[in-house]
């Protein structure tokens, strides 16, 4: 099955019937990162007034890889991240000028060793990046994207 999100909203699409299911959208794959630092603390964006994590749409002739890298170092001003396992890959739907858009995401986890000044991107709407600790991540994932929640679940943090 596949967990696909409509808003707030999940669905789960049988992975038979994904392709099909795709097919009814335009489709935009896009990178993001969960990042910890040398104390175990995880990197949270806020955006929109709700915490998330740093993702963003793929570049052409770019892997997905470096996308994720590269969109983590936009948002948060992090350079020199150290690569780890993709986590997992979320999906979710948007209307863009009427057009139904699925992007799918995909999630790597990433290192932090140089302890760098978090610099949120505020043209893209971040006006904040913290170190959060493990055990503080439920208070504010509370309330946020349920494919942010995924994330962090499937990483085996909640």
């Amino acid at each position: 099955m596949q967990n696909v999100y409509f808003e707030r909203e999940r669905i789960s699409v049988d992975e038979a019937d994904f392709p099909e299911f795709c097919a009814l959208f335009r489709q935009i794959p896009a990178g993001g990162g969960l990042v910890r630092n040398r104390e175990g603390q995880y990197l949270l964006i806020r955006r929109h007034d709700l915490w998330d994590l740093p993702k963003g749409k793929q570049e052409p002739d770019e892997t997905i890889e470096t996308c994720a890298l590269r969109e983590v170092e936009e948002e948060t001003g992090l350079h020199n991240l150290i690569l780890g396992e993709r986590i997992c890959v979320t999906h979710h739907t948007y209307k863009l000028h009427g057009e139904k858009i699925l992007k799918h995401t995909y999630w790597y986890r990433m290192d932090d060793e140089r302890e760098e000044p978090l610099l949120p991107q505020l043209e893209e709407d971040i006006t904040e990046a913290r170190w959060v600790e493990k055990e503080c991540l439920p208070e504010y994932l509370e309330g946020t994207y349920p494919s942010i929640v995924e994330v962090f679940t499937c990483a085996g943090l909640l």
